[in-house]
């Protein structure tokens, strides 16, 4: 069995204490959404509630793939992640320009910024998912450069 690229004990380490911390904020996030507030206030405690989870998800992932069983995939596995992901690429890319229709439309300061937010937030996520999405095909491909630097399955 090949040992892990990283210094495990101090690796694991920052990304429990990096964990605790998002929990925390989810928490604390969920704590002030609760509280009788307006709709904005409440809006944007729960969408930091959720980010935090998001990030909280990702990083268990990374533990648990270092602590237990490295992630892989086979080759059905990815035909079945590339779907996933390339329905929700296609799917933005159809949210993308009614968002901006809609930020365009809009002449108050929230819902604009609000918008902007949405906007931004497609557009960054759907970048993600395409280079997350080409680096596993690359990855998975043994003659490519790609999968070199991942080192060997």
């Amino acid at each position: 069995m090949r040992k892990p690229a990283e210094n495990t004990d101090a690796f694991l380490d920052l990304m429990v204490d990096w964990q605790a911390m998002e929990g925390e904020m989810m928490k604390y996030a969920e704590g002030e959404a609760a509280k009788d507030r307006n709709a904005l206030e409440k809006t944007i405690a729960q969408v930091i509630g959720l980010e935090a989870r998001k990030r909280c998800l990702i990083q268990q992932m990374i533990v648990e793939s270092v602590r237990k069983e490295a992630a892989h995939l086979d080759p059905e596995e990815l035909e079945s992640l590339n779907s996933l992901i390339n329905r929700l690429v296609e799917n933005e890319e159809k949210e993308l320009p009614m968002a901006e229709a809609a930020l365009q439309k809009s002449e108050l300061f929230i819902p604009r910024y609000l918008l902007s937010y949405l906007i931004a937030d497609l557009k960054k996520g759907n970048g993600l998912l395409r280079q997350f999405a080409d680096e596993l095909k690359a990855a998975t491909i043994s003659t490519s450069v790609t999968s070199k630097i991942y080192g060997p399955q």
